[in-house]
């Protein structure tokens, strides 16, 4: 993440208020004034000064810290922000994911703005696909926020709280821009600094209720948030739990992933596979929304061939810990041509092309097995292909799988093209079928 000091300085300017109707004036009239225009009265339901709306609301927010058990001190830290008397606090599932994978190792703890020792927190429920949680710490509060039942218009004054770079509780003010155009995984763009530390802080309006939840940020005041309705349906799930119930967490995180990859199965397969063309070949294009692609053919005179690269991803994922990202779908095409080498030269070419090793999901040892591969030569309406299948299965979350397919055209001569598909969190009948489709989307253009 990019690494930015937070300093908010906003103000007000008072306004003028117009005089009364009937009023008597106070300035002589002169034959030849011309009249002074009338002040504006100031916009309705205008916000507070942001320091007043701090000041009223400070205490609803809190530092998570999640403790390593056996040095007996913070691992990383995070913000949330109380949503009940009871105790019950909203945050990210990123913030708390080490307390979800590792309860034997990792506990977590809630640092109140009216002072005192930290306070042991326990986790209620987890949305993993929204990245969102709930915690609670048994005392109750004073003081908490009210979630928002709809979304602000375009371009609405907000504002984002958390603690970044444990500086301290942070106020900052930005600006609405609604949902993010064909996104995988619903966020809402804040024109504002969100930044390390602030994340499953709350962002709202100048009266103070909860729009959306701090995610994440690219930088100069590119930050993302949850949509305040997620926030409020998993709230009202967990309020439903019994208080002394214990989560089965990892299970809970396993049906969600499970039923989020059906969701883009389903979604995928309902879609007509629109056909890319490169060279005298037709490959997979733009085959959801949510995929973004992008193009290249880099130009080098001293290169006797050319490659054309076509690759479309989801840009997004689940996070699942700091080593294993899932919920992703991505692809990428490389066509190669050559009229000055000759069949065996270009032969090698492609060969070396189609040996790379494709791009996989992010994850450790600890949470996949190594892949296991099975390749078949096919028949792909006419066109003659080599393809090589190759899963691995999640070690926590039984039944999910990340899947590489690899496929090239065996007719090259002067011009082939190499394809991958990566799949990262599908069943392996699920991943099986899409590959399947995928692989139709390969043909002659002629």
């Amino acid at each position: 993440m990019f690494v930015f000091l937070l300093v908010a300085v906003l103000g007000q300017a008072p306004a003028v208020a117009p005089s009364e109707p009937g009023a008597p004036s106070t300035v002589r009239s002169q034959p030849d004034a011309v009249p002074a225009p009338a002040p504006e009265p100031p916009p309705a339901g205008l916000p507070p000064a942001t320091h007043e709306l701090f000041q009223r609301i400070q205490n609803r927010v809190a530092q998570v810290r999640i403790i390593e058990r056996r040095s007996g001190t913070r691992s990383s830290i995070g913000s949330a922000f109380f949503v009940s008397a009871d105790g019950y606090a909203i945050t990210n599932y990123h913030v708390v994911s080490d307390v979800v994978l590792h309860p034997e190792d990792y506990t977590a703890q809630l640092v109140l703005r009216t002072g005192g020792e930290p306070v042991p927190a326990r986790l209620v429920d987890v949305d993993v696909v929204h990245d969102l949680a709930v915690i609670r710490m048994d005392e109750p509060v004073k003081d908490f926020f009210v979630l928002e039942d709809r979304e602000p218009p375009q371009g609405a004054r907000l504002f984002a709280m958390g603690n970044p770079h444990d500086l301290g509780t942070t106020i900052v003010e930005g600006t609405y821009n609604g949902f993010i155009q064909d996104s995988l995984y619903e966020r809402l763009h804040f024109s504002g600094a969100i930044n390390p530390g602030m994340s499953g802080g709350p962002t709202l309006t100048g009266q103070g209720t909860v729009v959306g939840v701090n995610v994440a940020t690219m930088g100069n005041q590119l930050g993302f948030l949850v949509p305040v309705h997620r926030a409020r349906t998993l709230l009202g799930r967990a309020l439903k739990m019994a208080p002394d119930a214990t989560p089965a967490l990892l299970e809970t995180v396993r049906a969600q992933l499970i039923d989020n990859q059906q969701r883009l199965t389903e979604q995928m397969l309902a879609a007509s596979l629109p056909k890319q063309t490169l060279g005298s070949y037709h490959v997979p294009g733009r085959w959801i929304p949510f995929l973004k692609c992008w193009g290249d053919t880099p130009h080098d005179p001293e290169v006797p061939y050319t490659v054309t690269n076509y690759q479309c991803s989801s840009e997004e994922d689940i996070y699942l810990s700091s080593r294993h990202r899932t919920g992703v779908v991505a692809f990428l095409h490389q066509q190669a041509s050559s009229q000055e080498l000759g069949a065996l030269r270009f032969s090698a070419l492609y060969t070396a092309l189609s040996s790379q090793d494709p791009d996989t999901v992010e994850a450790s040892r600890e949470d996949v097995t190594n892949f296991r591969c099975s390749s078949e030569f096919v028949d792909v309406g006419g066109l003659p292909v080599r393809a090589a299948m190759c899963l691995r299965a999640y070690k926590r979350f039984p039944g999910l799988y990340d899947l590489v397919l690899r496929a090239a055209a065996l007719n090259a001569s002067t011009s082939g093209v190499d394809t991958s598909l990566t799949l990262g969190g599908f069943t392996a009948d699920n991943a099986r079928k899409l590959a399947r489709r995928y692989l139709e989307g390969l043909s002659w253009t002629k």
